[in-house]
């Protein structure tokens, strides 16, 4: 049934080459009772729900089936770490050279303490590197999801359009805030109507076709 789906959710099916994204694809439909959400920005939305929440069942901070979303946490010890992330998320993702593997001391200058203490929600990774230890978010996308969602919650969302929109590594987290935001606003049409004109070239992948866009 989920090959079925996939077939007419080409938004959902260029991703999942990736392996973890896959694993996030399968997870969620799992969850939802063989259905796959409407829109991109559902799906990781649900995921990192579903990750706080096997976070939470491990921890016994609060009953899991008290997260039922991102916007009512029902503990500080879940909010605020959740939010911290988030920011993390974004100001890696906004310098000129995106910073994608933190250092152990840029990781403790960027986070409190509460959110070591939450073991980053699961949302995270460490791997040692030369003796040292590295960090990661789960993937590329998990960062720009949070990003996004700092940006959608605390940020001027018109400003961080304009400063970003040209720039690459931005396109997917820019995504997710229209995603998180509805639409909300004019500009934002405005900006994904000049997109219109990308090139997609399609080969065949598994057995699908799969949409790629030149830039």
């Amino acid at each position: 049934n989920l090959v079925q789906d996939l077939k007419v959710r080409g938004d959902v099916r260029s991703l999942c080459y990736i392996p973890l994204v896959c694993s996030i694809v399968i997870l969620v439909y799992r969850k939802e009772n063989g259905k796959l959400p409407t829109t991109l920005t559902q799906l990781y939305e649900n995921f990192i729900l579903q990750t706080i929440r096997r976070y939470v069942k491990k921890t016994q901070f609060t009953e899991p089936d008290q997260i039922n979303s991102l916007h009512h946490l029902p503990s500080p010890v879940i909010s605020t770490p959740f939010q911290e992330m988030c920011k993390f998320a974004y100001l890696s993702l906004k310098e000129n050279t995106p910073r994608m593997t933190f250092s152990l001391f840029q990781v403790q200058q960027s986070l409190n303490e509460s959110v070591v203490k939450a073991d980053y929600l699961g949302l995270m990774t460490t791997f040692t590197v030369y003796g040292e230890n590295s960090y990661q978010f789960l993937h590329l996308s998990i960062q720009e999801f949070l990003a996004a969602w700092w940006i959608a919650m605390y940020e001027k969302t018109e400003k961080v359009f304009n400063d970003h929109f040209n720039d690459d590594h931005f396109r997917m987290c820019l995504r997710f805030v229209s995603g998180l935001t509805h639409l909300e606003h004019e500009d934002y049409k405005q900006y994904f109507n000049k997109e219109v004109d990308l090139q997609c070239k399609r080969k065949l992948q598994f057995g699908f076709e799969a949409c790629y866009h030149s830039r």
